[in-house]
């Protein structure tokens, strides 16, 4: 059975990640900054190729949106578009 998603270029990617820590799952259309259970704070996906921010609003527009994440960039078993 093959599964085809139509995504545009308006929608965004569902990113589903699992926390480290605690194993809590997490689904959003943005990176998630913070595990909801368990709290553990997370770096954006692309952050060592991304300019360091000296301020937090600047820490947090690191974080991508799912449509602006490819799949060569995830961490495997931790996170998945969709």
């Amino acid at each position: 059975m093959k599964v085809e998603l139509n995504n545009t270029e308006n929608e965004s990617k569902l990113i589903i990640k699992k926390c480290h820590i605690c194993g809590h799952i997490m689904e959003s259309a943005h990176e998630v900054q913070k595990c909801g259970k368990c709290k553990k704070s997370f770096l954006p996906v692309n952050y060592f190729s991304k300019v360091h921010s000296k301020s937090q609003k600047e820490f947090e527009q690191l974080f991508a949106q799912g449509h602006e994440i490819h799949e060569e960039d995830l961490i495997k078993g931790l996170t998945v578009l969709w």
